[in-house]
């Protein structure tokens, strides 16, 4: 009864993070947002209000250096209240799923039925155009290709929504793998299925990438039937990938890759590079150590991209980076970027998580995504690391030694 009480509870906060965050509200707010009182006080409940507080002096220390160096104070404003929200978010999701670790499985599964049966509504609205923009994106797949739909559900785009289910369809997948579901094959189904069709090249390159190095990492402390999968799902691959170069040499998927490696991929282009130029030459202008300040990318951006790139194109109204660590590079220059990645590097020793299968493989994705997209704000990237520091699944542990504190 015990157990119940908080599975009622937190289905429905788990139901609105991971299907209907954006639902309905105004480009940039987040049903999350809107809710971090709540979690504010779940910290306070649970004692660890402090945390806050500490946590808080990081986002601090650039404060004078941004302000003396000029800042327009309304944007700045905003985006360090987004910025500090974001940060209560990571804190809250991180001690609650090491409190309800118990029920996690239950909640995680309950997440995978729900987005079975929201695709599967998908599938069957296909074909009506009005319809079907709810849970489909249609933005042109890459240049000179046609719009190919893919699979979004209520996110806002294709890829924030394979990345926010992330932790849920790899847990089934290793659980598959481990040989520890009874129906696998349709909750494996149910797990790559909506992967694929959200057709996101940077959270399907990322998986792969991670659960190769994981694998080669784990070979001999694996069990069989995931040796035996990696062997077989390899050879099929590449028997599919000779098939389809040689009887459709022009589909879409080989396109694309194509245009990557010409740089013709915008998307990609703008993603793995032009974020990384465009921080690069912002904190060179400004502040090499402390970076511009959080809301002041759409402040310069404009300017700087018609006046030093020398660009005459059209622009959209508001000028992104979609890139978390170049983002993160322009907003607190090298501070910023170096303590992220030195946190990230200090608690996956802390925490020994390449003694656990399943947390190793989402520290590698996550990882490697946020070089290749996301933003610093971005609450699905922020719940994959409170996953993978704040649970712990026994049943992917490959040494038996205790959790650290």
């Amino acid at each position: 009864m015990m157990k119940e009480q908080p599975y009622h509870q937190l289905i429905i906060y788990v139901a609105v993070y991971f299907f209907f965050n954006s639902f309905l509200l105004p480009e940039g707010l987040l049903y999350t947002t809107l809710l971090t009182p709540v979690m504010v006080y779940f910290l306070f409940k649970e004692r660890e209000i402090k945390k806050i507080y500490v946590w808080s002096l990081a986002l601090l220390i650039p404060i004078p250096f941004h302000v003396l160096q000029g800042v327009v104070v309304n944007s700045y404003l905003i985006s360090s209240v987004m910025v500090f929200t974001a940060l209560i978010f990571l804190i809250c999701v991180y001690y609650a799923v090491k409190k309800y670790v118990d029920i996690l499985d239950s909640l995680f599964r309950k997440v995978l039925l729900i987005n079975a049966l929201f695709v599967f509504i998908a599938l069957i609205v296909l074909p009506i155009p009005g319809i079907r923009d709810l849970f489909w994106y249609d933005v042109p797949f890459s240049k000179g290709l046609d719009v190919i739909l893919r699979l979004k559900l209520f996110t806002y785009e294709a890829s924030y929504y394979s990345l926010i289910m992330m932790p849920v369809f790899l847990y089934f997948m290793m659980r598959v793998f481990y040989d520890k579901e009874k129906h696998s094959l349709l909750i494996f189904l149910a797990s790559v299925i909506p992967l694929l069709l959200s057709l996101s090249f940077g959270v399907i390159g990322a998986f792969l990438l991670a659960f190769l190095i994981s694998v080669l990492v784990f070979w001999a402390k694996i069990p069989r039937t995931l040796k035996r999968f990696s062997i077989l799902s390899t050879l099929f691959m590449l028997v599919v990938l000779g098939l389809v170069f040689i009887l459709w040499p022009q589909n879409p998927i080989y396109f694309r890759i194509e245009n990557i490696f010409h740089g013709q991929d915008t998307s990609a282009m703008g993603r793995l590079v032009y974020s990384f130029m465009f921080a690069r030459d912002i904190i060179v202008q400004h502040n090499i150590f402390f970076g511009i300040g959080p809301g002041q990318i759409k402040i310069i951006a404009h300017d700087m991209i018609i006046n030093y790139y020398k660009y005459h194109g059209t622009l959209d109204n508001v000028v992104r980076i979609p890139n978390a660590m170049a983002e993160i590079l322009s907003i607190y220059g090298i501070y910023g970027f170096v303590f992220k990645l030195f946190l990230e590097v200090f608690f996956f020793v802390k925490k020994r998580i390449y003694n656990n299968h399943y947390a190793l493989i989402l520290f590698l994705f996550i990882f490697i995504y946020q070089f290749t997209g996301s933003f610093i704000t971005n609450v699905a990237e922020l719940g994959i690391w409170a996953v993978v520091f704040g649970t712990r699944f026994i049943e992917f542990e490959t040494a038996k030694t205790p959790e650290p504190a």
